[in-house]
């Protein structure tokens, strides 16, 4: 078959499906015009072959939606990750105070997911700790709902993840951010301390919820619990007010 002729039988398959969607059109349009007056029960019957195509092709645009949202969502995530992935490449890289600070807030606008990383950051290096301080405080400032519940898991924490002095941080933190709903944690945790910094055994048990056990003494206990009165202090005012 020639080109032309190719081109004749596309030309015929079109002018069939059009003669048959009019058909179907003008079948449809005659079935309502008999239905006028007539009972639910004569439309449903009617219009029942209709109705399962409409369906479909309903359901069918819903998927299509559906799918291209999904897919729109992963490749901004997608990209949200990349974006923060080159920030703590930044801001592992800061040699300067000023440098640091600027990539800690940067990866403290993507708001939770930035608690973590800038949580590891409390854990050591030269400006990284202050740096990572400020980026918690700026997300706890923004968004406290959210943020606080996610502070806690830190001091809360058991898994032996974070020393004693990211603990300290992050109580500062809870204090500084608004977090009222933190209080009692708080409390809990004081208490703990307190019925520990008596005893050097019970002291030591109390140390195992940190990452360095051998560096929390008496000394760190009472550091630990003067923060505790600062940020218990700063919420119960905000409480009473």
């Amino acid at each position: 078959m020639n080109d032309v002729e190719q081109r004749v039988a596309a030309v015929e398959v079109r002018l069939e499906n059009a003669f048959a969607l009019d058909a179907r059109l003008k079948s449809l349009e005659s079935d309502v015009r008999k239905l006028k007056g007539s009972s639910l029960r004569d439309w449903l019957q009617t219009l029942g072959p209709y109705i399962s195509g409409i369906v479909v092709l309903l359901v069918g645009f819903w998927i299509k939606d559906s799918v291209t949202l999904s897919l729109q969502r992963e490749q901004l995530d997608l990209e949200y990750v990349k974006q923060m992935r080159d920030l703590v490449m930044d801001f592992d890289e800061a040699k300067s105070q000023p440098e640091a600070d600027a990539n800690a807030v940067g990866l403290a606008m993507y708001g939770q997911f930035a608690i973590m990383p800038l949580v590891e950051r409390l854990e050591g290096g030269d400006v990284a700790p202050l740096a990572a301080e400020k980026g918690l405080r700026f997300v706890g400032n923004n968004n406290p709902r959210t943020a606080c519940p996610k502070f806690e898991t830190v001091i809360t924490d058991h898994g032996r993840r974070f020393r004693w002095q990211t603990h300290k941080t992050m109580i500062k933190v809870i204090g500084q951010s608004s977090c009222l709903n933190s209080i009692a944690t708080l409390e809990k945790y004081q208490r703990q301390l307190n019925a520990a910094a008596g005893n050097a055994q019970q002291l030591d048990a109390f140390a195992h919820r940190y990452s360095e056990v051998g560096s929390f003494d008496a000394e760190s206990a009472a550091s630990l619990d003067k923060e505790l009165d600062n940020a218990l202090e700063i919420l119960k005012s905000q409480v009473q007010s």
